[in-house]
């Protein structure tokens, strides 16, 4: 068995420094593979890459092209059975949802982990996270892109890349969107989730990932969270495409600013898409008034993942609608309407 282990820093990757801090330190990143090697299994091969070390707040383009360089590189060398990529939680969602829409098509496994204390830390997880990323990829469970990850309190969870929801605020707990997590294990047994739904489409976004470009940073993305007493903003000319969140039920206020909002985005002819709005459940009131304003939901996937699929789209010449019309089989976590 040969894994590839990519370090990119993050809490996993750190330590307590001199002034109390935390911070990105090259002996926690073999700490883990001594932990791991001593304790659970010496017959693993682990090829070892760093092609940057950040706290993952830190994370920008030039990292993320860096990872998927190195990505590409170890697919190139062709006997690996499956790849680790060591991140940090705080943008995990992001790096886990591009990866997947790129790698998705892949022969093998690719799988994030993550820590929420440093190693040193009799908290963490990031060791239990790491050994079940390991067992996932030993027990050929899967292949695409992946988090292991175990919340306090809880058992290690196998989640898709494109289904991560953001964190909630003071917790680095791990949830997918609409609970459709991929698997888990119990002690030494894996279980699939039995409600886990992949509809029919491709694996991932594009073909040829070696020519994908990433822009410096989305402009051509609006993205808008709802909350009490909102205000709009004035649209910029480089605008392709509006993300809309909603408040947990797949609401938002119908507003006259909405309104007027809405008109101008539709006059000049940018789709405006929103997350939130489940269909397994009755809709209020507010899903068909803004459904009339030209507003298209994306039912049952991570907002997250929906503004990286984005992303993606305006970096490479892709009109958003078309984008959204590419169906990526683990993007959603039901039926789609739109299909």
């Amino acid at each position: 068995m040969k894994i590839d282990i990519i370090f990119t820093g993050g809490t996993i990757g750190s330590r307590i420094d001199q002034n109390g801090q935390i911070t990105p330190h090259g002996t926690s990143l073999y700490q883990l593979l001594d932990v791991y090697c001593n304790q659970y299994d010496n017959t693993t091969e682990f090829v070892v890459h760093e092609p940057y070390r950040i706290l993952s707040e830190n994370l920008a383009v030039e990292h993320i092209r860096r990872l998927i360089q190195c990505i590409n590189q170890a697919l190139k060398i062709g006997d690996r059975d499956g790849i680790i990529v060591a991140h940090g939680t705080d943008t995990l969602q992001y790096s886990a949802a591009l990866l997947g829409y790129l790698f998705g098509n892949v022969r093998i496994p690719i799988v994030l982990v993550s820590a929420d204390y440093i190693l040193r830390d009799k908290r963490t997880n990031g060791f239990d996270n790491f050994q079940h990323a390991v067992k996932f990829i030993q027990g050929n469970y899967g292949t695409g892109v992946f988090v292991s990850y175990r919340n306090q309190g809880g058992i290690p969870v196998i989640h898709r890349g494109t289904r991560l929801q953001q964190h909630l605020p003071f917790s680095a707990d791990v949830a997918s969107v609409g609970n459709s997590w991929y698997g888990r294990f119990e002690g030494d047994r894996y279980s699939q989730n039995p409600d886990y739904y992949v509809r029919a489409g491709k694996d991932a976004m594009f073909d040829d990932v070696e020519n994908i470009q990433l822009k410096e940073s989305p402009n051509g993305i609006l993205r808008i969270i709802p909350y009490v007493g909102m205000s709009y903003p004035v649209l910029s000319p480089d605008i392709k495409a509006v993300l809309h969140e909603s408040f947990h039920s797949g609401t938002i206020a119908i507003s006259s600013e909405l309104k007027e909002f809405a008109g101008k985005v539709r006059s000049q002819g940018i789709p405006i898409f929103l997350t939130g709005l489940s269909e397994r459940e009755a809709e209020y009131e507010t899903v068909n008034e803004y459904r009339s304003l030209g507003i298209h939901p994306l039912c049952e996937s991570a907002p997250i993942a929906q503004y990286c699929k984005l992303w993606l789209a305006v970096s490479n010449g892709v009109e958003p609608e078309e984008i959204m019309n590419i169906s990526v089989a683990e993007d959603f976590i039901y039926h789609n309407r739109a299909e």
